[in-house]
């Protein structure tokens, strides 16, 4: 009976503290994955598509679990030297002990030449300080498209033209985009944004795509993104208009209540007699 008083006693306090025993040996302190690898705590594979997909396996050889940081930024190149993509936000995980985690990774290409095929990945530890603005703000914008992030990149690094765009839509990409489908309204407003966050992330910087007449005619046509379109190219809004903010997505993804969801929204309704 003593003993199972002490017993008694002791997981009481436990629980007082917010953990059991047994939780209490599984606390641990995250560590940064570089410090992590060179440590020795973790063995790290990586393969991906040197495009949108970079898988990350992580080992914990040891007898005590890791909690581990990857931070955004980090960029892995393709083992044959083909391509490079960076993480574009943070993710965090915890190995257990003698086991191992897989970790997708919210990645994106570093240049639009990269070749797609799957293939393994090496984590380096360059970094690109042309993205950093750009990292930052993603960082407080979870529901952002990778592919409004994607051309982000492309012309923060490669001043991407217009036609360059169209180019990294086809399937395969670089191939000629079949004109009756790309770009799509939905396309047009990614790149309408994308101009706003370049003016925003880099006003003292002229981009190519910024100036594209095709691009212009396109976005001020466009339904979804007509109002933000005519401020990005100094157009009157009209009396009374409220400018929008430049750093707002018009879309984020499907089913997300962003303003062209709504609107998809309405028309699907009012083609089904709904409205």
């Amino acid at each position: 009976m003593p003993v199972l008083k002490l017993f008694s006693n002791l997981l009481c306090a436990a629980l007082l503290l917010g953990r059991t025993p047994a939780m209490a040996e599984t606390v641990e302190t995250p560590l940064a994955l570089t410090a992590a690898l060179e440590g020795k705590q973790l063995v790290a594979e990586a393969s991906g598509n040197g495009r949108d997909q970079l898988s990350l396996t992580l080992r914990n050889p040891s007898s005590a679990g890791v909690a581990v940081t990857i931070p955004a930024g980090l960029i892995a190149e393709a083992r044959d030297k083909t391509g490079r993509v960076v993480v574009l936000r943070k993710a965090e995980t915890s190995v257990p002990p003698k086991g191992a985690v897989e970790v997708a990774l919210p990645v994106a290409a570093l240049s639009s030449k990269n070749a797609t095929s799957t293939q393994p990945f090496t984590l380096t530890a360059a970094s690109e300080p042309k993205l950093g603005p750009l990292l930052d703000y993603l960082a407080g914008q979870p529901d952002a498209p990778r592919s409004t992030a994607q051309l982000a990149i492309f012309c923060l690094l490669e001043n991407m033209t217009y036609g360059q765009w169209l180019q990294t839509l086809a399937d395969p990409p670089g191939a000629a985009p079949a004109t009756t489908t790309h770009p799509t309204p939905a396309e047009i407003t990614q790149a309408v944004d994308v101009l706003g966050l370049l003016r925003q992330l880099a006003p003292q910087q002229s981009f190519a795509i910024a100036s594209d007449s095709e691009l212009k005619l396109r976005a001020l046509r466009n339904p979804w993104c007509r109002v933000k379109a005519m401020q990005i190219y100094g157009l009157s809004l009209g009396d009374g208009a409220i400018p929008p903010d430049l750093g707002q997505l018009l879309h984020t993804k499907p089913g997300d209540n962003c303003p062209i969801c709504r609107q998809r929204a309405l028309m699907e309704k009012a083609a089904a007699g709904d409205l």
